[in-house]
């Protein structure tokens, strides 16, 4: 939890000066955030900024404690040690508190550092913090980089409450406005508009307009942008060759080697995922959701021993903090059982039954104890407990994650009960119809069986019965049945309460037919009801977010306050 420490005031008349020029706030009215893992920093820096009268200063010595604070407090000013231990760097930190709009478009994010090679990784990052501070620096240094900071991040103020309230699409006109009248400022507006509309998923703008910006300048920033929507495109191949150019240029931009892993995998190279995931990990060890992607790619490409020692970084790493995953555990039992070490797996288990207490992880740790039941020949135990896992499944209030439902499944293998291995992969397909990792494995758990053209007849199906129910409550809304439509979503999203695309269509389409045809208490309520998923499912999901705005200005619109 961050604390508060005191400081003092000693300002100079040149500083006072400075502080009243151009309308820049006065430093000693900002909200700051110091985080460093020594104490003795937290406490220089802390005393540093009083010499201007700040007084309102939090520290944190790591990036959980940080982004607790974070989470409470929309601070003007964060200034974050590069290196912090064997938790996640303060640009991981940064991106994090970005992603998850913790922090103001005005927030000035400086990071501290002693590293210099730290100043490469910025001109790649698609949203990258406002200053690099190299130590040891003096209070003048520290100050002109704030003032100099403020003097670019006042004028984001007015986009500040449209992103805090998820309204994106008025802080994207705000800021194409802003862009055509800001002058020096512009491609700071043009900046963040980019970043927002990747924020909502609005993938082609963000393909036409990066590269038509390329065309006029080279912005790294840009092609990392560009990258992520020809990504997200399905253009795999180009994608690879933007982030492959990125790193040639920016070798310290450990995002591209992230994307490109991911790009290599859609492409079903995960041998290249895996060399490039482990040339990043060599450049920087401590990031979880690198170590995972890892551990995946090495599953999925057979190389247990990479796989295994990926999972235990993973664990290792994100064990306390917000990253921490029962996912993880899963996995890591999963290549312990494979590998025969089963002291390891059955350590594992035990300790994700530890950290975790929700119904769905002792589902889990339910079918990994059955598959270690068969590993050592306790048949009659593996039984009882699957039976057990199996008829858990009724409590849970979503379908089962795809670790959950692929660990049932196998289980289910192993003890060559076939066709419920199949209702539970129907289950998981159902709702996650789109996730090509989801596939993959699924594929992979079929190969492992002898029958990879089963795995490919399942996916085909729910794919086409998906796209088809699509096709069919969007083709009602064109003929002007928005009802008809409507109803047909509400259907589905029954039959599919995980699928968060259908979820998605389903939401936009009551609150359309709301606000043409008049308020509808039933299905506001559904509305709601369905935000709720989403936002449990995936809490930053863009299309998510504007979602909740749209249904906010529609009870607006009919003056609902409750």
């Amino acid at each position: 939890m961050a604390e508060k420490i005191s400081s003092f005031s000693v300002i100079s008349s040149a500083t006072a000066k400075r502080k009243a020029a151009n309308g820049i706030p006065d430093i000693a009215s900002l909200q700051v955030l110091v985080i460093d893992p020594l104490a003795e920093i937290r406490t220089t820096v802390g005393m540093t900024l009083g010499q201007y009268g700040t007084s309102h200063i939090d520290h944190a010595s790591n990036s959980n404690e940080a982004l607790t604070s974070i989470r409470r407090i929309k601070y003007d000013l964060v200034l974050c040690e590069y290196d912090l231990g064997t938790g996640q760097d303060g640009l991981f930190l940064f991106d994090e508190a970005r992603r998850n709009d913790l922090l103001k478009a005005s927030s000035i994010f400086i990071i501290m550092t002693a590293e210099r090679s730290a100043q490469k990784v910025l001109g790649a990052a698609e949203q990258s913090p406002d200053s690099i501070l190299l130590k040891p620096f003096t209070s003048e240094m520290l100050y002109g980089r704030i003032l100099t900071a403020l003097q670019k991040k006042v004028r984001f103020k007015l986009v500040d409450e449209t992103i805090m309230a998820h309204d994106f699409l008025t802080a994207i006109q705000l800021c194409i406005k802003a862009a055509k009248t800001s002058g020096d400022y512009a491609i700071d507006f043009l900046r963040l508009q980019i970043h927002l509309l990747l924020r909502i998923g609005d993938w082609v703008s963000v393909r036409d307009q990066c590269r038509q910006l390329l065309v006029e300048q080279d912005l790294p920033w840009a092609k990392m942008a560009l990258g992520k929507a020809l990504y997200q495109l399905k253009g795999y191949s180009e994608a690879t060759s933007v982030f492959k150019a990125i790193m040639s240029e920016h070798a310290h931009a450990l995002e591209a080697y992230d994307w490109l892993a991911r790009a290599q995998q859609a492409m079903g190279d995960d041998q290249a995922a895996k060399e490039t995931l482990q040339r990043a990990i060599v450049k920087s060890p401590f990031v979880a959701t690198r170590q995972r992607q890892l551990g995946d790619v090495a599953l999925r490409s057979g190389d247990l021993a990479t796989a295994e020692t990926a999972l235990l970084e993973t664990v290792k790493i994100a064990r306390h903090s917000f990253l921490r995953d029962p996912s993880d555990y899963g996995q890591l039992a999963d290549v312990q059982i494979s590998r025969g070490d089963v002291v390891a797996a059955r350590r594992t288990v035990a300790e994700v039954r530890k950290d975790f207490k929700d119904p769905e992880v002792v589902i889990l740790a339910d079918a990994l104890d059955a598959d270690i039941s068969m590993q050592v020949g306790e048949v009659e135990s593996a039984q009882n407990q699957l039976n057990i896992a199996l008829s858990q499944l009724v409590q849970l209030k979503f379908p089962p994650s795809p670790t959950v439902g692929l660990a049932l499944a196998k289980a289910c293998f192993n003890q060559q009960r076939e066709a419920l291995a199949e209702i539970v992969v129907r289950n998981l397909l159902k709702n996650r119809h789109d996730d090509l990792s989801l596939a993959a494995k699924i594929t992979a758990l079929y190969q492992q069986q002898g029958k990879p053209e089963q795995a490919e007849l399942l996916i085909k199906e729910n794919t086409a019965s998906i796209v088809a129910l699509n096709n069919e409550a969007v083709q009602l809304a064109r003929s002007g049945n928005l009802a008809g439509a409507a109803e047909r979503f509400i259907r589905a999203a029954t039959e599919m309460p995980g699928n968060l695309q259908v979820l998605l269509n389903t939401v936009n389409a009551l609150l359309a037919h709301t606000n043409q045809h008049g308020w509808h208490l039933e299905w506001m309520q559904l509305s709601h009801e369905f935000l709720q998923r989403i936002h449990e499912l995936d809490p930053i999901n863009g299309r998510g977010l504007q979602l909740q705005e749209f249904y906010r200005k529609t009870k607006i619109r009919y003056d609902i306050t409750n």
